[in-house]
C-alpha cells in the first residue's frame, strides 16, 4: 500500500505483520470528501496499523497526527516511516490500546478509527464511539472503517453524516451531535 497524494505520493507505507491495509478505493472515496478538512487539521488515528489514514492525512496537508496502535513491530514501522520522510515536527505514533485506554485530550478535526472487524460485533461499540467522538473540535469528524453491509448503533452523542460502502468495506463520517 502506498500513500495516494500530497507531499509523500508514491511512497509506501510501513510494512507490519498485524496490518490491515485500507484498500485503494475505499481510501480514495473517503479522502475524496476528507479533503477540504485537511488542511493544518489536527489528526488522531486510533488503530492505526500501518497508517493508512493517518499518514495519508500527513501527507495532505494534516499540521499533527498523532497514531495509536496497540501492536509493538507497527509502532516501531511507523516511528521509522516518519523519522525516515522528516515528519517527526508533525506526527508521532505511540503503543496503546485504543479500544480499552483513555483517549488524548483534543479537540481533534479528524479522529480515525479503523479496529478489527470483530470489535464491531462486541458490546463495547457505543462506548468508544461515545469516547472519541468526545475528543473531536466543534465541527469535527469520526471516520470509521467497518464491515460493508453494518448498521451503526445510533446514540444522542452523535449523527452519521455519511455512510459509504466499498464492496465489503465502508466508511462512515459521524459528527457530534448538535
Amino acid at each position: 500500500m502506498r500513500i495516494g497524494a500530497g507531499l509523500y505520493k508514491g511512497r509506501s507505507l510501513p510494512r507490519a505483520r498485524a496490518a490491515r491495509p485500507v484498500p485503494g478505493r475505499l481510501k480514495t472515496s473517503l479522502f475524496s470528501v476528507l479533503a477540504p478538512r485537511l488542511d493544518g487539521a489536527r489528526v488522531l488515528d486510533l488503530c492505526a496499523g500501518v497508517g493508512g489514514f493517518g499518514l495519508e492525512a500527513l501527507s495532505r496537508g494534516a499540521a499533527e497526527v498523532i497514531l495509536w496502535e496497540r501492536d509493538a513491530g507497527a509502532v516501531r514501522a511507523l516511528d521509522a516511516w516518519i523519522e525516515r520522510v522528516g515528519a517527526s515536527d508533525r506526527a508521532r505514533a505511540t503503543r496503546r490500546d485504543a479500544l480499552r485506554a483513555g483517549l488524548p485530550d483534543g479537540p481533534f478535526d479528524l479522529v480515525f478509527l479503523d479496529p478489527p472487524f470483530a470489535f464491531w460485533e462486541g458490546p463495547g461499540v457505543a462506548a468508544v464511539l461515545r469516547r472519541a467522538v468526545a475528543t473531536l473540535a466543534a465541527e469535527g469528524r469520526l471516520v470509521l472503517k467497518l464491515p460493508g453491509k453494518m448498521d451503526l448503533p445510533g446514540d444522542p452523542a452523535w449523527r452519521v453524516e455519511r455512510h459509504t460502502a466499498v464492496a465489503s468495506v465502508a466508511y462512515a463520517l459521524l459528527a457530534p451531535a448538535e
